[in-house]
């Protein structure tokens, strides 16, 4: 509300005048707060309902705003959308993330409470944004949802808000299925797709290790940043630290057979990166053309590297595996899934087996 102090008028209480609070000299309902502190001048404006007490009540409700006040809270006033940009700032992961933080903010929140002051925003306007995005998918809301946690969460910590505006419906659950894209006639793509990572690797353990890992749910940046440190072949079990996930968890899984022999078969010294290119030394930067190779050996050309993760839960779907085990192997965070697993050592001894069904018709790769 604007402010023209030729409007307002000192309240008397007991033949005293209040500091720090003023009335409407139109509207008797309508009252001001004033603190000045630390060069600061902070001012609250509210309306209230008439009624016999209503100066106790603008007593109260004074006092708790200047104990706010000196608390930190409500200092500087900013949007949604200043706070948005200054958290990714703080949080950034990686450039691709903050591309699509960026794009769902855009397209689904900006227009709707970007421009509202943080303060302001209310339970109402969380339910409008929710409702605008009813249509789509549960993982798109769930992006939406988590964003908007994000940026009150950060306000909260800056004092800028005292409570969180949330209700349990806001809380949005998306199983590993719904996070992944089923693929048609999943066991006999997945067997064709084996087939060619096998036979045309055959003389490079090092790209076979690679795709093998991604068959078996691995992100293609948890797999190229992989070192030999990580990998346990005494427990059969490897790693995936906090810092290369994609959701900064460190996720402990077992080593299937299959991957491990793989590994030994890599020549070289067993530290540092794993998968180097063999002409730089270092990182690979683009594995496009082995992408490309197996397209043609497997006849299934829109074949992407992501696509051995949709595979492999579209195969472990069919194959009756529950969305709790095809969560933890996929490496999600479904709070349900980690309450049970609380590491996929458990877990993936499990789809592995179901992985040699579904290849050898065998539980064992070793009885293949």
């Amino acid at each position: 509300m604007p402010y023209n102090s030729k409007e307002w008028e000192r309240v008397k209480h007991r033949d005293n005048i209040l500091v720090g609070i003023k009335k409407h000299i139109k509207y008797n309902t309508k009252f001001m707060f004033e603190i000045n502190i630390k060069s600061l001048r902070k001012r609250k404006f509210k309306t209230y309902s008439e009624h016999k007490n209503i100066l106790q009540t603008v007593l109260a409700d004074y006092a708790e705003f200047k104990a706010d006040i000196k608390k930190g809270y409500f200092i500087d006033a900013k949007t949604f959308e200043e706070l948005f940009k200054r958290m990714l700032l703080i949080k950034s992961v990686s450039q691709q993330w903050e591309q699509l933080q960026r794009s769902t903010f855009k397209n689904h929140i900006a227009q709707h409470i970007g421009y509202k002051n943080i303060k302001d925003i209310r339970v109402y306007d969380i339910d409008n944004v929710m409702i605008k995005v009813r249509a789509k998918a549960p993982a798109t809301r769930k992006s939406i949802m988590d964003i908007i946690k994000n940026v009150m969460k950060y306000a909260k910590e800056e004092k800028l808000i005292k409570a969180l505006p949330f209700e349990t419906r806001h809380n949005i659950k998306v199983n590993a299925l719904q996070q992944k894209t089923l693929v048609t006639n999943s066991q006999d793509k997945f067997i064709r797709i084996h087939q060619a990572i096998i036979n045309t690797f055959k003389d490079n353990p090092i790209i076979c290790t690679l795709f093998l890992f991604g068959l078996y749910g691995r992100r293609k940046t948890e797999i190229l940043k992989m070192k030999w440190e990580q990998i346990d072949f005494i427990n059969n079990q490897y790693i995936i630290p906090a810092i290369h996930s994609k959701i900064k968890t460190d996720f402990v899984f077992s080593l299937p057979q299959e991957i491990s022999l793989s590994l030994k078969q890599i020549h070289g010294n067993k530290r540092g990166l794993i998968f180097k290119n063999k002409h730089t030394n270092k990182e690979y930067t683009n594995i496009h053309k082995y992408i490309k190779l197996i397209r043609y050996k497997s006849g299934w050309n829109s074949f992407t590297f992501h696509s051995m993760r949709n595979l492999l839960s579209s195969n472990l779907h069919a194959r009756g595996v529950s969305a709790s085990y095809i969560s933890s192997v996929l490496g999600h965070t479904n709070p349900n899934t980690i309450k049970q697993y609380l590491t996929m050592e458990r877990t993936q001894p499990i789809i592995e087996q179901e992985i040699n069904k579904t290849l050898y018709g065998v539980e064992n790769y070793k009885d293949k």
